[in-house]
């Protein structure tokens, strides 16, 4: 979760069409007896995530990588206390310069999945990406989305990133951009490789 699109930034959308009064299969699964337990889709996205991965990166010109480029890296997903957090903590040499990011990934009973991404670029530390009130990330159990668009010079932009292909022992991530209505661009490619597991 690279960039983030430094003002876009850069966690799936469950969105609950329940009452506050109404409870949610996924809140019940999360008090069950009387100790609660992690949000099933947490629990299966930290499953297979969690590990140290390395990266190899493909930059695609774009406006914060106007030549392209490669870069390397490493990627650390960890398991929160009790289960109820997912952490990511990402380093990187890319064609911007060096980046060091944390990631924290949590289960809201009435939004869904919700992210936090902070990086050594963004001016305030750290932003909710996507930023409110669009919906948090997509996971289906096979793949992560990240979805998030922003005003630009009276335009709107569009991120769109993808954790895919994840099996033991690696996973793709890519991200496109470009400006509602029209084809996104490609502007990285991420291939990770599992080099332990937690």
């Amino acid at each position: 979760m690279r960039f983030r699109c430094l003002s876009f930034a850069i966690a799936v959308a469950i969105c609950v069409h329940a009452t506050p009064a109404l409870q949610t299969v996924e809140d019940k699964a999360a008090t069950v007896g009387t100790k609660p337990v992690p949000a099933h889709q947490l629990q299966t996205l930290t499953k297979a995530l969690v590990g140290r991965w390395t990266t190899q990166e493909k930059y695609e010109p774009n406006f914060l990588t106007p030549n392209g480029g490669e870069g390397h890296g490493e990627t650390t997903f960890r398991s929160g206390p009790g289960g109820f957090t997912l952490e990511e903590e990402y380093h990187s040499q890319t064609p911007s310069g060096k980046l060091f990011g944390f990631g924290i990934i949590w289960w809201d009973a009435r939004k869904g999945l919700q992210h936090m991404w902070c990086i050594n670029i963004y001016p305030t530390g750290c932003e909710m990406f996507p930023p409110p009130p669009q919906p948090g990330p997509q996971w289906d159990g096979k793949q992560l989305v990240l979805h998030a668009e922003s005003g630009e010079n009276g335009k709107k932009q569009v991120f769109y990133e993808v954790i895919s292909n994840i099996t033991p022992t690696s996973f793709m991530q890519t991200a496109d951009v470009g400006e509602a209505g029209s084809p996104l661009k490609r502007w990285f490619t991420i291939k990770a490789t599992r080099t332990s597991h937690p």
